[in-house]
């Protein structure tokens, strides 16, 4: 695997596509290696489900937020407690939005969002575009450093292409399929998208 945290140092905002088949590996991998204040935003798993899975791997997570945006819309919660901020689902963007620009003002040194291709079976392509372009634009004017989790499937290619024009580096997983992001395509979205 990659070695997140020194792409991290050269790169402030890394896509990491992945396939579905190592998804859980790569997720306790990366928070394996990534020390200091972390921002951790779920769209796929709940808070629970994830603080269980970190455990059992004896991940540190005293040192996680996490914003959770699944249990809210399966069941009645708070909108906080010590650990995690709530919000309402993964197709709520303007909150979703509100919330992580709250927290970035508290200089985490990363945010992990978990996983950007979650959002498409709650909006649209292009709303899920224009979140996550803003969102590399929110990242890049502070001090935080991002990775962005993808699972890829041929549902999702385009919008992996699409934040792969807007975040410094794209890091594919050891079975990422080639076809999803190749640099000609990437190069074809710039030039549609100065042009």
């Amino acid at each position: 695997m990659v070695d997140i945290k020194s792409e991290l140092k050269s790169n402030q905002t890394i896509l990491f596509v992945m396939s579905s088949g190592e998804y859980n590996e790569n997720i306790v991998s990366v928070i394996k290696k990534l020390s200091g204040n972390i921002c951790y935003i779920t769209t796929n798993k709940t808070f629970y489900s994830l603080k269980e899975i970190f455990l059992k791997k004896k991940i540190e997570i005293g040192n996680i937020v996490f914003i959770d945006t699944i249990s809210k819309a399966m069941m009645k919660i708070p909108d906080q407690s010590e650990d995690v901020y709530y919000v309402s689902s993964p197709g709520a963007l303007t909150e979703l939005s509100l919330v992580i620009k709250k927290f970035l003002k508290h200089d985490f040194d990363y945010l992990v969002f978990d996983a950007v291709t979650n959002l498409l079976t709650y909006q649209d392509n292009n709303m899920c575009n224009k979140f996550l372009a803003d969102l590399v634009d929110k990242v890049k004017r502070s001090k935080t450093r991002a990775i962005f989790y993808a699972v890829e499937s041929s549902n999702n290619e385009d919008l992996i292409a699409k934040v792969g024009t807007v975040v410094d580096k794209v890091i594919r997983g050891k079975f990422s399929k080639s076809f999803v992001l190749s640099n000609e395509k990437i190069e074809k979205i710039k030039i549609n998208k100065e042009g």
